[in-house]
């Protein structure tokens, strides 16, 4: 009986392991070809549209870089979502610096900043495409106000 036990437990915590783990492949989702898709065409699409159903998604990610005094420094990633495979690519990689208040004036690196149409200003351009351009399409604008509220702890409007 007593090895019946043991394999009964043995099989339980197995059947638990298993159950708690899941399979992801993340390099499977970052293939998708920029060169075959017309980004700025697909963007126009769904800016002109009044229900966007495109097959692609637009979403920005930001990640702190550094807190100066009156402003921060964030990384600025704007991404392209295939939504029937999944997969993922990078249109965009900026360093921005975002300022506290509003109207404060930004002197550090101002001669190579680009301003952004809400005050920020854009410091390195990692890229082919730029957020400032690319700001002008509601969905990337909407994503980017969301996503620097969320990391920063602001409350400015959309």
């Amino acid at each position: 009986m007593k090895p019946l036990k043991k394999l009964a437990a043995l099989l339980v915590l197995l059947l638990g392991i298993f159950a708690f783990t899941s399979k992801t492949n993340t390099a499977e989702n970052s293939n998708l070809d920029l060169n075959t898709i017309d980004v700025l065409n697909v963007l126009l699409e769904q800016n002109t549209s009044c229900r966007p159903n495109s097959n692609y998604s637009f979403f920005v990610e930001t990640e702190l870089v550094e807190k100066v005094r009156g402003a921060s420094t964030i990384e600025a990633k704007v991404f392209i979502l295939e939504k029937s495979t999944g997969s993922i690519a990078k249109i965009s990689d900026e360093i921005i610096m975002v300022p506290n208040f509003k109207g404060t004036q930004l002197l550090e690196n101002s001669l190579s900043a680009k301003k952004m149409d809400n005050g920020d200003e854009i410091i390195e351009t990692k890229s082919d495409f730029s957020l400032k351009s690319l700001q002008k399409f509601e969905t990337i604008n909407n994503s980017y106000i969301k996503s620097t509220n969320n990391l920063l702890n602001l409350n400015r409007s959309i």
